[in-house]
């Protein structure tokens, strides 16, 4: 079946997830919506998966002052729970050869200590695509855009995004589609029941406001 990724004519969209995009629950829930809807490719790396659990278990920390032992174990299961739900969502996602000399020495040296895996994985994915198809796309999409070198990566092919204005562009470019997804996401959630209205006022936390004024309107 030929791939239809709005936002690479011709050519498929390869989206590297940061760890901090995964981390909020809707907007994960959404993203990977998103991409069961066939508007791009979910991608991630070994590093980026300890990064998620290794963070998981310390926001659940700070949000339940004196967690205990048993309640740290809790959430550790349910991160893992989580990471194995994306994993059964897609396939194909880890990234590998990021680690390659070749590959870290090309980092921009103005991404942030912390961040150069990320940006690594994004260029080793590059150029596997590449190798396929020439008009394919690599993006990051990341929280965290001014520690990503944004100039310095997009020279080297490489869009860096936050999540809000990346489902803002899939919107402009396919708003049917982004439609049934976000449908599929309130529809999902059972225990507790979600709405249309409170996934706007996620879409609006995470500065999709272009998604949230389109769906506001559209949903009347």
């Amino acid at each position: 079946m030929a791939v239809c990724h709005p936002l690479s004519p011709g050519g498929a969209t390869h989206v590297v997830l940061d760890a901090n995009v995964l981390l909020p629950p809707r907007l994960s829930d959404l993203l990977f919506d998103l991409c069961l809807e066939g508007l791009f490719w979910a991608r991630w790396s070994a590093e980026i998966e300890s990064e998620f659990l290794r963070n998981w278990a310390r926001v659940a920390a700070r949000a339940s002052a004196g967690t205990s032992a048993q309640q740290s174990a809790v959430e550790t299961l349910k991160a893992a729970r989580r990471l194995q739900s994306y994993k059964r969502a897609v396939r194909g996602h880890e990234i590998f050869g990021h680690e390659a000399p070749s590959v870290v020495a090309r980092v921009p040296a103005a991404v942030s200590a912390e961040d150069r895996h990320v940006a690594a994985a994004a260029i080793s994915l590059l150029d596997l695509a590449m190798q396929d198809n020439p008009d394919d796309q690599v993006i990051i999409v990341s929280s965290n855009v001014k520690d990503l070198a944004v100039a310095d990566m997009e020279r080297l092919g490489i869009r860096v995004v936050a999540p809000g204005k990346f489902i803002d562009r899939l919107t402009q470019a396919d708003s049917v589609r982004v439609g049934s997804a976000l449908d599929r996401c309130v529809n999902s959630l059972k225990n507790p029941p979600y709405t249309r209205t409170r996934l706007l006022e996620a879409l609006r936390l995470h500065a999709a406001l272009i998604t949230a004024k389109h769906f506001a309107a559209v949903w009347v």
